[in-house]
């Protein structure tokens, strides 16, 4: 199945591959919301709640960071891959799949940290997706966007690695 897959996508243009990431991202989070609010409710020592206001808070910006981080790591690939290939479709070796989709997603880690960062903001003392980036580059400047970035980059792309 595998080997179909890597054929399927190697198929896909741009924007196709951009809106079956995107989607995919979307749905994915929507339904994965409330765990991951209890994953960075534990990790704080929060009290976990089955209150649907907090599970769900930060959902917008929960969404445009699996959106667009998986939106991105599809084309990304395929970019990747088409550089491997020479634009040819054939059978990717391992080697060439694992490395085309860890770029990928490593790549998509540039987004996804700085997002991240303001969704688990979002999820521990409220407010907008314009005001608590707002205020965080005011208490701390624009360096602490790229707080964790390289260990998020690494994780989405040994993520991607292992979903593609």
């Amino acid at each position: 199945m595998a080997d179909k897959g890597d054929l399927i996508l190697q198929k896909l243009n741009s924007n196709q591959t951009l809106v079956l990431g995107v989607l995919s991202g979307a749905i994915e989070v929507t339904l994965l919301q409330p765990i991951l609010y209890c994953k960075n409710a534990a990790q704080q020592n929060l009290k976990l709640t089955l209150n649907p206001k907090i599970l769900y808070r930060g959902l917008s910006v929960s969404v445009l960071n699996m959106g667009v981080a998986t939106g991105l790591q599809f084309p990304i690939t395929g970019f990747v891959t088409k550089l491997f290939t020479g634009g040819q479709v054939r059978k990717l070796s391992s080697s060439e799949l694992l490395m085309s989709s860890f770029s990928g997603g490593f790549l998509s880690g540039a987004i996804g940290g700085p997002l991240e960062l303001i969704l688990i903001q979002q999820q521990r003392f409220g407010g907008s997706i314009v005001g608590v980036p707002a205020q965080l580059a005011k208490n701390y400047g624009l360096s602490i966007f790229g707080r964790g970035m390289f260990l998020c980059s690494m994780r989405e792309g040994l993520f991607c690695a292992f979903y593609l």
